[in-house]
């Protein structure tokens, strides 16, 4: 009979050293889970993008580039506004370019080359820097 005693001791042992390793797992896992979901919920935060309006003032340029003509577009007289779609980064840098409206692709390609050089005073929400969308246009006159 003590064998079966010292048999059963053990196996109930066991069984709860097994219970305590699976549950200190599953709290590791948890821990881990949180842990991840707080650094995609920061990540979000970042990349997320407004509108300007409300409590999201927009961006204000402070370093512009002029558009260079295109030696064709100023033998043909061609003038007009390229609209180009941005996000202005919490860097104040314009990312995410996207011709909306444009002339033909030679000053749609100077326009976007021009303004990636320019530099805007972060847009900010609640006095924080966010990303803002804004709509550039880029005016192409001959005088």
């Amino acid at each position: 009979m003590s064998s079966n005693t010292s048999r059963r001791t053990f196996c109930v042992r066991a069984v709860l050293m097994l219970l305590l390793c699976l549950s200190m797992a599953r709290a590791a896992v948890q821990n881990s889970t949180k842990n991840e979901q707080n650094a995609n919920d920061k990540s979000q935060q970042q990349a997320e993008v407004y509108e300007p309006g409300g409590d999201v003032k927009a961006p204000k340029l402070v370093h512009y580039v002029e558009p260079a003509f295109s030696p064709k577009a100023k033998e043909a007289f061609v003038e007009g506004t390229v609209k180009i779609s941005s996000v202005v980064n919490t860097e104040g840098l314009p990312t995410s370019l996207r011709v909306v409206s444009g002339l033909n692709t030679e000053e749609d390609r100077t326009a976007m080359e021009a303004v990636k050089q320019w530099r805007f005073e972060p847009g900010t929400k609640s006095g924080r820097p966010v990303n803002v969308h804004v709509t550039i246009e880029v005016n192409f006159h001959l005088l």
